[in-house]
């Protein structure tokens, strides 16, 4: 069937063939890729339509001003899976603030006490950066924790990385819950991860937690992913709100407010050393099936 179709659209919009196969090959679902091939205008000029497609994915993708968000203050509590550098990021974020708002108006706790010397790490973060860092046992520390840190404008909650179907992770969601319910949840994804894990940990942290959904995302190791599509794909998707984007283990260098115009640029053009990864175009029909009923909506 998929075969079929695909061979019928090619008859009927030969000049859009190109188009699919190149945003496949760049990492979007196919499901993306038919809502953006639909608002393509009728053209056989290939390089019109790539910025066609560039134009609508810089419109689609959300962004969050970091300033706007930190200057009301508040508790930001950083969530997602092992391995993203969560305590990277917020060492990144508190130099940023203690630049902007200076040190006694910042604070760090922690409810890592899973991973061997992850309380070091922030604490040697801390000492650099002359702030207090306090570990958290359960909701009810936490709560008092935040009642003492209650004077300062910014609160950083490093919590700890868990994977998204580990029972660990919804013990932390109800520990974030009880004992920090008004908490800013910022997810940080590595753009690293393939489409189908962003995905699940995307749905699960939402799930896992009904009344505070993820108010924005931090995404890092931008400088190593061979395709950024992925994560852009689900942040549309899901209609995540983008804060940042981390490309590297420089503190506080390399982090960066997102550019909606260089992410699409840089979603069109992955960074890949070799062709062969490609799909082939008999590949294309298989990639498809599951999302024919989308495809249909397709105006012929």
């Amino acid at each position: 069937m998929a075969g079929n179709f695909l061979g019928n659209f090619q008859q009927e919009k030969a000049h859009l063939t190109e188009i699919i196969k190149h945003l496949l090959n760049t990492g979007f679902s196919p499901q993306l890729c038919a809502d953006i091939t639909r608002q393509l205008p009728e053209t056989s000029d290939l390089p019109t339509l790539l910025q066609k497609v560039r134009d609508q994915i810089r419109g689609m993708i959300k962004t969050v001003d970091a300033f706007a968000t930190f200057d009301k203050g508040g508790v930001f509590a950083f969530i997602g899976p092992t391995g993203v550098c969560k305590t990277t990021t917020v060492a990144k974020i508190a130099a940023r603030c203690v630049l902007r708002y200076g040190r006694n108006q910042v604070t760090l706790l922690t409810t890592d006490t899973y991973r061997i010397g992850a309380q070091e790490q922030l604490k040697v973060i801390a000492k650099i950066l002359g702030l207090p860092v306090v570990s958290v046992r359960d909701s009810d520390d936490l709560a008092a924790k935040l009642k003492e840190a209650s004077k300062r404008k910014i609160v950083l909650l490093d919590t700890a990385g868990v994977g998204q179907r580990d029972t660990l992770m919804v013990d932390q969601t109800q520990l974030l819950a009880k004992g920090a319910a008004n908490s800013h949840r910022i997810l940080v994804m590595s753009a690293t991860t393939d489409l189908r894990t962003q995905e699940d940990v995307i749905m699960l942290h939402n799930r896992a937690d009904s009344a505070e959904k993820i108010k924005s995302v931090i995404v890092t190791k931008t400088d190593e992913a061979a395709l950024v599509a992925p994560i852009l794909d689900c942040l549309i998707r899901y209609e995540l709100p983008l804060l940042f984007i981390s490309n590297g283990q420089r503190v506080p260098e390399d982090l960066n407010p997102p550019n909606a115009q260089y992410l699409a640029h840089r979603a069109m053009r992955p960074r890949t050393m070799s062709g062969e990864s490609g799909l082939a175009s008999e590949q294309i029909p298989a990639v498809l099936a599951d999302n024919l009923a989308q495809w249909s909506k397709t105006p012929s």
